[in-house]
């Protein structure tokens, strides 16, 4: 055997191994991606189950505060007409907040101040819409971002399944030059197996960075 031909050989097998470490790492790379990406996917859909429930929960919270607030209003024409029933509003005004959600009695009293008029409205208070709603927000928020990780990882999951093609095929090729015995297409089935190996572990390299 020719001393070239023993080189050919040695450097096929190096290549060889090299690309097999390669193909695995690539491989499981993208399986451990995969694995996160659905993870995440999973608790992405927890917060949007959740951000619904919530959801749903604030509005009929908000629509009882509502028809509270809009009794409050009524009870004022009674007392417009009927001033002497003074007391007996005040207390039924005074059980529509305590019978309200804790953001609606955080803000009632301030407009009970303002005379239960336009001004200091509770409904409007920035307090009350941010205490009854800010949980629903901060859920979709996080969904929102978990899906951007879960395409983030996906995509990258992707690039190393196709780094690991890529690893294979340059298998393929070193494995046929390791068989054939012509130096030349030996020489040049060796480098395109070698510049494949290069490409995939480049693809690697910054799929996993």
């Amino acid at each position: 055997m020719s001393r070239q031909r023993v080189v050919l050989e040695v450097v096929t097998a190096v290549l060889l191994g090299l690309v097999s470490v390669g193909t695995t790492f690539s491989a499981y790379q993208a399986t451990v991606l995969t694995q996160q990406a659905a993870d995440l996917a999973s608790i992405s859909q927890q917060q949007r189950d959740r951000n619904l429930t919530e959801f749903l929960s604030s509005q009929l919270t908000f629509r009882d505060d509502s028809r509270r607030v809009s009794a409050a209003f009524a009870l004022e024409s009674e007392l417009i007409l009927r001033p002497e029933n003074a007391a007996r509003v005040a207390a039924q005004r005074d059980a529509l907040a305590a019978a309200g959600s804790a953001a609606l009695r955080d803000a009632w009293p301030a407009w009970a101040d303002a005379g239960y008029g336009i001004e200091n409205y509770p409904l409007a208070d920035p307090d009350y819409t941010v205490a009854l709603f800010a949980e629903t927000q901060s859920l979709q928020y996080v969904s929102f971002v978990t899906d951007g990780m879960v395409d983030r990882l996906t995509a990258r999951a992707q690039t190393l399944t196709g780094a690991a093609v890529i690893f294979a095929l340059a298998l393929f090729v070193l494995g046929v030059a390791g068989v054939l015995a012509t130096p030349r297409v030996v020489i040049a089935l060796a480098a395109g197996g070698g510049a494949l190996f290069l490409v995939g572990l480049v693809v690697t390299l910054v799929a996993s960075a």
